[in-house]
């Protein structure tokens, strides 16, 4: 079988902003979090947050429910006066 199997599509909208994301220009900690709509079967774009610490987005994470994010925080680099943004992608799940 030389098809690839696709279990969901990303939305076009979503992936715009992710693209957006990627090369945004601002300094702050920056986070998108994403479900899946399993009725249209696509990743879409559930909230998204500017100038958010890890423990604010931690809060605004469902316990329950499957998400995907996609983050930006901001960390000092070892050049004096430079700071830099280490794109992440993570998907969280709950524990069963």
């Amino acid at each position: 079988m030389s098809d690839s199997l696709v279990v969901c599509e990303v939305d076009p909208e979503l992936r715009e902003k992710l693209r957006k994301f990627r090369f945004r220009k601002e300094t702050d900690n920056a986070a998108i979090i994403m479900k899946v709509d399993k009725d249209r079967q696509m990743v879409v774009l559930e909230e998204e947050f500017q100038n958010i610490s890890p423990d604010e987005l931690k809060m605004e994470l469902p316990e329950r429910q499957p998400r995907c994010l996609k983050s930006a925080p901001l960390m000092t680099s070892p050049r004096p006066g430079s700071k830099k943004s280490c794109l992440s992608f993570v998907d969280l799940w709950a524990e069963t």
